[in-house]
C-alpha cells in the first residue's frame, strides 16, 4: 500500500477543474493538511456554497483522505491494517473513497486469501486512480505503482477460484493515466488435458470478448501457458491448442481484427509478487493462463 499524505493546498488547486469560489474545498484541504480529521468531516458534512458537483465530490474525498491518513499513521506505528477493515469499508461505501482505500482493502483481503475480493479492490483502485477529475495529479499513483496495481490485480484474478471481470466500472481499458498496460493475463480455464472451456473458462472468455469490443484493437496475440505438470512438448502443444480455441471463440463472438496464437507451455510461469504466499496448486493455477497482447 502506497501511503499518500495530502501535502499542498496549491497542488490541489492546480491539479483539476475546481472552482475558485468553493471556499469549503480550501477549508477541507487545510484541515486535512493539519491532520484535523474531525474538522475535515464537519466541513464535508456542511453546506458548500459556490461549489460545483465535482468540487463537492472532491471535498468528500479529501475528508476521506484525512481518515485514511490517520490509519496510515497507526499502521506506521505498528498497528495491524486488518483491524481497520470495517472503517475502510465504511469509507468505501460512502462514495468518497479514493484509490488508496481500495488498495488497502485489496491488501487486507489478499492477506486473508480472499483472492476474488482482493482482485476486485485492486482493479477498483486502478480504475479510480485513472479518473483525472476526482484523482488529480497530486493524489494519483506514479507510473511504477500503476503497473504494480495492474500486476497484483492480475495475480489475484489468476489465483481466485471464480472469474473476476477485467473492468469493475465502465469499459475495459489498456491505458491508465497514459501508462500502457496492453498485456492482459486471463484465467480462461479448460477441462484437464484438453482445449475445452470449463463453465468458468467460458465466463472468462466472454469477459475478454467484451473487453476487446471496448478496446477495439487492430491486432492481438494470444499466448497460451500451462503448469509444469506433464511433458514439456505435450504442454507446449496443449498451450497452443488452448490459445487457438480462445481465438476461435473470440472471432465467433465478433472480434474482427488480426490475431495470432503462440504456445509457451510451461516455459514462462507467472511471476507472483510473493510466491511464498501460495501453495503449489495455486501457483500452478496462476501458470495456467492465456496472455492477451493487445496492439492498438
Amino acid at each position: 500500500m502506497r501511503m499518500l499524505i495530502v501535502t499542498s493546498l496549491l497542488a490541489l488547486f492546480s491539479a483539476g477543474p475546481v472552482s475558485a469560489s468553493c471556499e469549503a474545498l480550501a477549508q477541507v484541504a487545510d484541515a486535512t493538511n493539519a491532520g484535523d480529521e474531525t474538522r475535515a468531516k464537519q466541513i464535508a458534512g456542511g453546506p458548500a456554497p459556490g461549489c460545483t458537483a465535482d468540487d463537492k465530490a472532491m471535498i468528500n474525498r479529501v475528508a476521506a483522505l484525512a481518515s485514511f491518513n490517520r490509519i496510515v499513521g497507526a499502521v506506521g506505528q505498528g498497528a495491524n491494517l486488518a483491524d481497520f477493515e470495517q472503517e475502510l469499508e465504511t469509507i468505501r461505501t460512502s462514495n468518497a473513497a479514493p484509490w488508496q482505500v481500495f488498495d488497502a482493502l485489496g491488501d487486507i483481503n489478499r492477506d486473508q486469501r480472499d483472492y476474488e475480493a482482493a482482485a476486485r479492490y485492486y482493479q477498483l483502485a486502478l480504475e479510480d486512480a485513472s479518473n483525472e477529475v476526482l484523482t488529480p495529479d497530486w493524489m494519483a499513483p506514479d507510473e511504477k505503482y500503476i503497473v504494480r496495481l495492474d500486476h497484483i490485480s492480475t495475480e489475484m484474478r489468476l489465483a481466485a477460484p471464480r472469474p473476476v471481470k477485467l473492468a469493475m466500472r465502465g469499459a475495459c481499458k489498456i491505458s491508465y493515466r497514459g501508462v500502457s498496460l496492453k498485456k492482459k493475463s486471463t484465467p480462461v480455464r479448460y477441462v484437464f488435458g484438453t482445449a475445452e472451456f470449463t463453465p468458468e473458462g467460458l465466463q472468462s472468455a466472454k469477459d475478454l470478448s467484451e473487453c476487446l469490443k471496448s478496446v477495439k484493437p487492430k491486432a492481438i496475440t494470444l499466448i497460451g501457458h500451462t503448469d509444469p505438470v506433464g511433458g514439456a512438448e505435450a504442454n507446449r502443444a496443449l498451450s497452443l491448442e488452448r490459445a487457438d480455441a480462445l481465438a476461435d471463440y473470440l472471432v465467433a463472438e465478433g472480434y474482427a481484427g488480426q490475431w495470432q496464437t503462440l504456445g509457451k507451455g510451461e516455459d514462462e510461469p507467472f511471476k507472483a509478487d510473493d510466491a511464498n504466499a501460495y501453495d503449489e496448486e495455486t501457483l500452478h493455477q496462476m501458470d495456467r493462463r492465456v496472455d492477451v497482447d493487445v496492439e492498438n
